[in-house]
């Protein structure tokens, strides 16, 4: 994906403020056709291909889309033994050479001189945007539908099914720049393939990744509940948790110490208090994630290491690097949807745990987080300084109520926090509902608890 990034087509287009979304879905479901193809026919050889191949043709029930899936076939005859970085390089390739005879001279102009299309008269530029438009639509590899529909025939009522896993999503495999118009288009694209009936692709994405993919898609395009039929919501409950740690406390002892059974219990001992579980004290501390748990019980066993058990302050050592972790964690994950999510966790700092929202509605709040986003460029980047910059210049309006409605929406969000919406509405955590809150539902009534995961980072008061 990096060799899409670094096109000069591409940076042309995108410099065109040409929507690339169309390009990028053709290039994802030609890649997952070549796949499926590969893995529903299991050809060693060439010859062996070509015998095999010839029993998805005569399943397609439309002499055209038959046509079409044995022209696919022979065009891209070579694609079946690449890798997929190959096929996708190789695609990008022939968009480039395409678009090199038709706009080389302009490529080369913007190539050659900085600023070029920005100089361009708006007319020149309208013009060539519209020729840019039509060119892509032409080359978008438009006999997909038709592939995908002659594929979908050969896959009603097989028994065999093929799996293809999109993982690393949250790594650096592509610039910024595009790699959420990329996760769009992956998305758009699994819409298509649900007519290959034997054939699934699972791609996994963290919630972070998910909701800055919906905030980069333009506003006229944004539609996230058009994703849901699409999504299974990893969830856990305490008791599944629960199995996790006894069974890697047991694995853990059994290899370090003896092949005596170890469990949970017998290496928490001590409780944090009179009325909770050390379980209990653990599980609510974390978003129930298996790393969470893990996380904490290492740390609570670092700081015991020498000891036969855990003890109460072996544990609350644990709990505060825990909990410096968790907060450290948070704003990496959330930084690149929210640049100025760490000043925004910092409202909750030495406060108590249990508050409500009109005690944010107040002006100061507004100077407080100018101050805060202001002491460093990268706070700079989150449209809520932009905001408070109009606001300070006098150019626009903000309220405080709308303020803490953002940023109580967004602490929400990434599980810093749980909302009480109405005094008759259960709290609202994002790691049970998985749905968001609109900022429209926060009022002055509303009522906000700190995650017990941030007490020691924050040194809140519970």
């Amino acid at each position: 994906m990096n060799h899409i990034a670094n096109s000069d087509t591409i940076s042309f287009l995108k410099t065109l403020d040409v929507d690339l979304s169309l390009f990028f879905q053709a290039l994802w479901r030609h890649v997952f056709c070549v796949e499926y193809i590969k893995v529903a026919v299991q050809a060693s050889t060439e010859d062996q291909f070509r015998f095999k191949i010839t029993r998805i043709f005569e399943a397609a029930k439309r002499q055209k889309q038959k046509e079409k899936l044995q022209q696919f076939v022979d065009d891209h005859s070579q694609q079946f033994w690449n890798t997929i970085d190959e096929n996708v390089i190789e695609l990008t390739d022939s968009l480039e050479n395409g678009f090199n005879a038709e706009f080389g001279g302009e490529l080369k102009k913007f190539n050659a001189r900085a600023g070029f299309v920005h100089n361009l008269g708006s007319q020149q530029k309208v013009q060539l945007q519209q020729r840019a438009k039509k060119f892509l639509n032409d080359a978008t590899l438009s006999e997909l539908p038709s592939v995908i529909a002659a594929l979908g025939d050969y896959t009603q009522g097989r028994q065999d099914k093929f799996f293809i896993t999109v993982d690393g999503l949250d790594e650096n495999w592509v610039d910024d720049d595009i790699k959420f118009q990329l996760l769009q288009a992956l998305f758009e694209t699994l819409k298509h393939l649900k007519k290959l009936r034997n054939f699934q692709v699972i791609v996994a994405v963290r919630n972070d990744l998910y909701v800055r993919m919906i905030r980069e898609t333009p506003a006229s395009q944004r539609q996230i509940e058009k994703y849901d039929d699409l999504i299974v919501r990893m969830k856990w409950t305490k008791a599944q948790l629960r199995s996790l740690a006894e069974k890697r406390i047991e694995e853990m002892f059994k290899r370090k110490y003896s092949s005596e059974q170890v469990g949970f219990d017998d290496i928490f001992k001590q409780k944090p208090d009179s009325r909770t579980s050390t379980w209990d004290f653990i599980v609510d501390r974390t978003l129930l994630r298996p790393r969470d748990v893990i996380n904490f019980i290492n740390l609570a066993l670092d700081a015991a290491e020498g000891k036969s058990a855990v003890s109460k302050n072996s544990l609350l050592t644990g709990e505060t690097n825990y909990s410096n972790l968790r907060h450290e964690t948070l704003i990496h994950e959330w930084s690149g949807t929210f640049p100025g999510i760490s000043p925004m966790i910092e409202l909750l700092r030495d406060r108590p745990a249990y508050r409500e929202a009109s005690e944010l509605m107040h002006s100061r709040l507004i100077e407080q987080l100018y101050d805060a986003m202001g002491g460093y460029v990268g706070y700079k980047l989150d449209d809520v300084w932009a905001l408070m910059e109009g606001w300070v210049a006098g150019t626009q309006t903000l309220e405080p109520s709308s303020l803490a409605q953002i940023i109580l929406y967004r602490l929400h969000l990434v599980g810093a926090i749980g909302l009480k919406l109405r005094p008759d509405r259960p709290w609202d955590w994002i790691y049970q509902t998985m749905r968001p809150v609109s900022e429209q539902q926060i009022d002055a009534s509303t009522k906000f608890r700190v995650h017990p995961m941030l007490y020691a980072a924050l040194g809140v008061r519970k």
